[in-house]
């Protein structure tokens, strides 16, 4: 009797510790099935049962609405753009994980309106850069004003009349993650070109480059060439205008 008692006493134990109360048995439920991560092309990470209902953060998206840019694109075709970062210092000098990388970015009046051109920028630099929402973005705002010298004059055919169109004037910064490799250069410039109307002609090339670089004599007007970053600096070392 005594044996039979200790035996039914160990079953009860082994059934107690197979499975503790709580937890799920892995093997005999459906977590397998629920959705795992996914990586997207850009390398930013997103579950499958996430639905990314804004098609700016698709890829190859580009700016068309049709009545803006048939104006744009019809009185003016040309705009001139300018793209500069620098890396700010900072006393900890840890390197370029801990350091803010401020841009600015200036476009003349090309027709569109700046304020939804600046949030058509923002959406996809976030995507093409595999970032998320800026800690800091002022567009014709704030520390980045409206510019009068970004205007542009044009004629409207519609109306008859000369018209005034403002330009973008916007300063964003990175911070802490960014790409050492070229400051993330490559993949603002991109969103630049996406926000625009396709078929803008930026007239000066469209590149960004270091705050302090000084392009060579002889150099022309229009160059699409790549510049690398340089160190990081201190906002004493940089021009007022770019801090």
């Amino acid at each position: 009797m005594a044996q039979l008692i200790i035996l039914v006493l160990l079953l009860l134990i082994s059934q107690i510790t197979a499975v503790p109360a709580g937890v799920t048995d892995v093997a005999s439920s459906s977590i397998g099935n629920l959705p795992q991560p996914t990586v997207s092309s850009n390398g930013t990470t997103i579950s499958k049962n996430m639905t990314m209902t804004d098609e700016r953060y698709n890829a190859g998206w580009q700016y068309d609405d049709a009545a803006e840019c048939l104006w744009a694109l019809k009185y003016i075709p040309f705009v001139s753009s300018e793209c500069t970062e620098y890396c700010e210092a900072d006393s900890y000098d840890r390197g370029y994980k801990f350091h803010r990388l401020r841009y600015h970015i200036k476009l003349s009046g090309n027709g569109q309106d700046p304020n939804s051109w600046c949030d058509n920028f923002k959406i996809r630099m976030m995507y093409n850069c595999a970032v998320g929402k800026p800690d800091f973005f002022d567009c014709n705002t704030g520390r980045a004003p409206e510019l009068p010298g970004l205007f542009t004059w044009a004629y409207d055919g519609y109306s008859g009349e000369i018209v005034q169109k403002p330009g973008v004037n916007l300063r964003f910064d990175f911070s802490p993650w960014w790409e050492p490799r070229d400051a993330e250069h490559d993949c603002v410039r991109s969103a630049i070109r996406e926000a625009t109307c396709a078929g803008t002609v930026f007239v000066n090339g469209l590149r960004c480059i270091p705050t302090m670089y000084k392009a060579p004599d002889g150099a022309p007007e229009f160059d699409e060439s790549f510049v690398a970053p340089t160190r990081c600096m201190y906002n004493s070392e940089v021009p007022p205008e770019a801090t």
